[in-house]
């Protein structure tokens, strides 16, 4: 049995054993751990292979797990794959062909990865979305203000291949050890491309502010969405940061004072309990990044595509509405409501804004899809409200 072969079965070992609903990095961590013969080259095959077998979603339902690694490699590699020559030379041979003769050869349709595209929202491609599950992500770095130069510097010195998307935004490999070139959160900040654009609807010149915004992060988790605030606003604003979990407000600590931001209040608060006591002050900005599907990160964890049950888009989209509704009441006169999601689903991004529209009367300052699909990004839904 060929090196490539073994590694093909030794993924399809682990696929049998996989516990639904649990990252699957986890679980690779832990399998690699009690199989310590896997050199790092094997490690990072199998992991691979995994990857792959869940990239191809719902498609190709009547093949083994073997046949479906064996798919993704020849839909996820132009160019000729070491693997695929071994265990699959005919496919190898038209590894370069389009995808979409690709899909022909193998039996199968682009609308088969992704099965749930009746739930898609307005403008978002069904086919695009589904085929962009076939790639790896890009890793995004935002740049911290006053460290661009130092970073491209730094990157230049390294060899490391990077593309520069905007002043500060630049888009690594994934593959690249962050952590060994920069200090996370000081000098960079680890965040997809479109999440760096959430709040792009401050930089509108007709957008005023006052001199030291308050500002309420209602579901701040690690606190990603308050430091990109924080370095848009130049760190003059009243930040108030809240989530219901203490582990993720312990991290946003942590992050805050590698970020050099000292001046908030940070508080445990369960929004959709009713004895829990609200802030007692109202806010110019509320930042809802609500907890939502995460299926505009799903090819990141592609196994989460396979694991969905639809029945699970109405559990989120009520406890949006129940999240929303409660903070709502907390926003200024003319203040910023910035609803946030990272979903594709309309049941969780538009309707979710309609309800929110007709209960509070609120005015719509923008509503909109940041597409990641055909860029290796992430796909955002952000809507800006006010009463």
């Amino acid at each position: 049995m060929s090196r490539h072969h073994s590694h093909i079965l030794s993924a399809v070992s682990f696929i049998e054993t996989l516990k639904k609903g649990e990252p699957l990095v986890h679980q690779l961590k832990r399998f690699f751990a009690a199989n310590k013969k896997y050199g790092s080259k094997d490690r990072k095959n199998i992991a691979t292979f995994c990857y792959g077998y869940f990239r191809i979603g719902s498609a190709l339902q009547n093949k083994s797990i073997e046949e479906k690694i064996i798919a993704s490699i020849f839909l996820s590699n132009q160019t000729s794959n070491e693997t695929l020559a071994d265990v699959a030379p005919q496919l190898n041979d038209k590894i370069k062909i389009t995808q979409e003769k690709k899909f022909m050869e193998l039996g199968m349709d682009v609308n088969d990865i992704f099965s749930f595209a009746d739930y898609l929202g307005e403008g978002i491609d069904a086919q695009k979305f589904g085929s962009s599950f076939l790639k790896q992500p890009l890793v995004f770095i935002r740049t911290r203000p006053m460290k661009i130069v130092e970073v491209l510097e730094k990157l230049t010195t390294e060899n490391v291949p990077f593309e520069e998307i905007t002043t500060t935004c630049i888009a690594l490999p994934s593959a690249i050890k962050i952590d060994e070139l920069f200090a996370i959160n000081k000098d960079i900040v680890v965040q997809d491309k479109n999440s760096q654009q959430v709040f792009n609807y401050l930089l509108k010149p007709e957008v005023f502010l006052p001199k030291e915004p308050t500002v309420w992060d209602c579901c701040a988790a690690s606190g990603g969405k308050s430091i990109l605030l924080y370095d848009l606003l130049h760190g003059h604003l009243d930040l108030n940061v809240s989530d219901l979990r203490p582990n993720m407000l312990n991290n946003l600590r942590s992050r805050f004072k590698e970020a050099g931001i000292k001046n908030y209040h940070a508080s445990v608060v369960d929004i959709l309990d009713t004895k829990t006591k609200l802030p007692e002050k109202k806010y110019d900005i509320i930042v809802c990044d609500a907890p939502c599907t995460g299926s505009g990160t799903w090819a990141r964890t592609p196994e989460q595509l396979a694991f969905f049950e639809e029945k699970n888009i109405k559990v989120f989209t009520t406890t949006q509405q129940k999240i929303a509704s409660t903070v709502m009441p907390l926003l200024k006169k003319e203040g910023l409501f910035f609803y946030i999601t990272c979903s594709v689903f309309k049941q969780e991004n538009e309707d979710v804004v309609d309800y929110l529209k007709e209960k509070f009367h609120l005015q719509v300052l923008q509503m909109d899809y940041i597409k990641g699909y055909e860029t290796q990004a992430d796909t955002m839904f952000v809507a800006v409200l006010t009463f």
